[in-house]
């Protein structure tokens, strides 16, 4: 990556700073999920890249490595490119007070999202899904919008994405035992988050009252664990306690983000 100190250029025509990129020779270049992978662990982003890539090029991924990240893509003319970029993500909060909500913290950690979010119609998703949900989940959507990923792994769903979750679920009787069937059967579940590591995060619909409802984590393999904690507590810990049990960031992460979707 050259010494993260260092500005980045590019001596490429009409390229602007942030970044350096270069034509790969006609030779070709070794797979690059493999090769970086197993350099920089993880890919950080698919998509839309969130950080000074040149426009008119089709971005393929890109592997993180400190306040930077190498990007595998092609040019408007087809041949491969390679580049090395600035990323910008906020630097960790240390102090936060413990008067905060988790939603709240979730914004102080990651710098909130980049654009003005739309409150959602919640008397109409409510009133199709069945049931009120809790609050702390729709602050974090009005917050966020939820409409893309924490720390480029964590996926909210968004209310269109949870209806259809919840729908999918009934509809195939996708239950965890006797105890956890879908919602709407009582005490069911409605999955409110899932991740690339085939885990997904539901509410435990005990009680009235959707504020106290417990979440209920499932890994890979189907096994599940109740939290006695709120949708956003549980991600604000996941995603910054290293002793939590469903944590999965590296140890050292230097910082938090979220990357909002490109319009659809």
């Amino acid at each position: 990556m050259g010494a993260q100190a260092d500005a980045l250029t590019c001596e490429q025509p009409g390229h602007r700073d942030g970044h350096t990129c270069v034509l790969v020779s006609d030779g070709g270049m070794p797979a690059t999920d493999d090769a970086f992978n197993s350099q920089y662990a993880s890919v950080y982003w698919r998509g839309e890249p969130p950080m000074a890539l040149p426009d008119g090029h089709d971005w393929e991924a890109a592997w993180a490595h400190g306040m930077r990240a190498v990007a595998d893509g092609q040019d408007a003319d087809g041949r491969l490119v390679l580049a090395v970029a600035e990323r910008t993500i906020p630097q960790p909060v240390v102090d936060l007070s413990t008067e905060m909500s988790w939603v709240q913290r979730l914004v102080a950690i990651t710098g909130g999202p980049s654009s003005l979010v739309p409150t959602p119609d919640w008397a109409a998703v409510e009133s199709r899904l069945g049931t009120p949900l809790p609050s702390d989940y729709k602050r974090l959507v009005e917050a966020f919008g939820c409409d893309g990923m924490f720390n480029g792994f964590f996926d909210v769903f968004h209310p269109g994405e949870l209806l259809w979750h919840t729908e999918y679920h009934a509809d195939n009787d996708m239950a965890f035992g006797d105890e956890h069937p879908p919602f709407p059967a009582p005490g069911g579940l409605i999955p409110w988050s899932n991740n690339e590591h085939e885990q997904t995060y539901f509410w435990i619909t005990e009680g009235p009252d959707p504020d106290r409802w417990p979440v209920y984590a499932v890994n890979s393999l189907d096994e599940g664990a109740r939290f006695d904690c709120t949708a956003t507590e549980f991600l604000f810990r996941q995603m910054t306690d290293h002793q939590h049990p469903f944590h999965i960031a590296a140890e050292g992460v230097r910082g938090h983000w979220f990357q909002e979707r490109p319009a659809r």
